[in-house]
């Protein structure tokens, strides 16, 4: 994580989550604006875009969001879809009232979510919520 950002909230529980997947459902997979970032990450860390497009609207799969801050102010959720071998699917996601959504990143991650996930807690348990 940068300087200039912090973990603000842990959404575990799913009535939790399940807010904010209400939001998320408003918008299909090509809704996003996609900045230069979100191009380049797909690159370097070699994620086939298709396989994000199939992940995106399975929303059942979402265990785990991360609400970060920027010092600057700008919000970011950090959605995180647990899959099929265990690891995980992440979208890094904008969302600002009536503005275009942003998808800054996404990738699938080789790392096991629940080992993630029990890192998170350990060392962010004061955030969940």
């Amino acid at each position: 994580m940068k300087d200039n950002e912090f973990i603000e909230k842990i959404y575990l529980k799913k009535e939790e989550i399940n807010f904010i997947v209400n939001q998320l459902k408003q918008y299909s997979f090509e809704d996003y604006e996609k900045p230069v970032h979100y191009e380049l990450s797909l690159l370097s860390k070699g994620t086939n875009e298709e396989q994000l497009k199939e992940i995106y609207p399975k929303f059942e799969w979402i265990n785990l969001i991360v609400l970060r801050k920027r010092k600057d102010g700008y919000d970011n959720y950090d959605i995180y879809y647990e899959l099929d071998g265990g690891n995980y699917a992440l979208f890094a996601i904008h969302l600002e009232g009536n503005k275009k959504p942003i998808m800054n990143n996404a990738f699938i991650s080789n790392t096991l979510f629940k080992n993630f996930l029990k890192s998170i807690i350990k060392r962010y348990g004061n955030k969940t919520i």
